[in-house]
């Protein structure tokens, strides 16, 4: 039992570094790379002082901060199909539809309210999600190593699997805020044709699915430390 417990334990920890792994690496690297040279462009621009009308375009539809993610539904329904793309290979249009939309807006004419909510994402959550990013892989080695130690049913262990847990619920209410946020940032500036935005939750629930995981196998790792120690004094 040990030892599948510790392949388990294992077998999690290198999935879950993996998740994070790739989120990291399609997300928050080409942003920090795509921040870096529109901020190296518009220094440029600025020290070459083009045309000052281009540049006031450019500063309010194209640097980073302007970018807004979000869901959005068919008007007519599922399966529809109100758009339409070019395929290269025939050379033909093909019917498609969306169901998320990564687009430009031009933020500084937004409610006060709204960039209010968009400024609570950035200072409320921006640093602790940093550091939860990095407080996880240190609880799972740690726990990972105890369980090689065989020191399954230690109580450090098990608030450490319950801090994991925690850490996830946390992404998954940061990331669920900001769908919302920029819900609202989007139904603002923006109406497609065919499409309305909505409010959906997607790949965020992976996020909340391993935060259950992981505190019902704390809950269950509580439960037979429990029984241990009750067969203990009972011997």
């Amino acid at each position: 039992m040990n030892t599948r417990l510790k392949i388990i334990c294992i077998l999690f920890g290198v999935i879950y570094l993996y998740f994070l792994g790739d989120n990291f690496v399609q997300v928050a690297v080409p942003a920090f790379m795509k921040g870096i040279k529109e901020g190296i462009s518009t220094a440029e621009r600025r020290h070459n002082k083009e045309d000052k009308e281009e540049d006031e375009t450019y500063e309010s539809g194209n640097l980073l901060d302007g970018a807004v993610s979000f869901y959005v539904k068919s008007a007519s329904g599922i399966l529809s199909f109100p758009s339409s793309l070019m395929n290269l290979k025939t050379g033909k249009l093909i019917r498609t539809e969306f169901t998320a939309v990564t687009a430009i807006i031009d933020s500084s004419k937004l409610p006060f309210r709204i960039n209010f909510a968009y400024n609570i994402v950035l200072f409320v959550f921006t640093i602790p999600l940093l550091f939860v990013v990095v407080f996880i892989p240190v609880l799972i080695y740690r726990v990972i190593r105890s369980v090689v130690k065989n020191e399954i049913f230690d109580l450090r262990n098990i608030q450490r699997i319950r801090w994991i847990s925690y850490c996830l619920l946390f992404i998954f209410v940061a990331e669920i805020y900001t769908n919302f946020v920029n819900m609202l940032r989007a139904r603002e500036l923006i109406q497609m044709e065919g499409y309305k935005i909505v409010f959906h939750i997607g790949d965020e629930f992976y996020w909340l699915l391993f935060a259950l995981v992981t505190l019902m196998f704390a809950e269950i790792l509580k439960m037979s430390h429990t029984m241990k120690e009750e067969q203990e004094l009972t011997i």
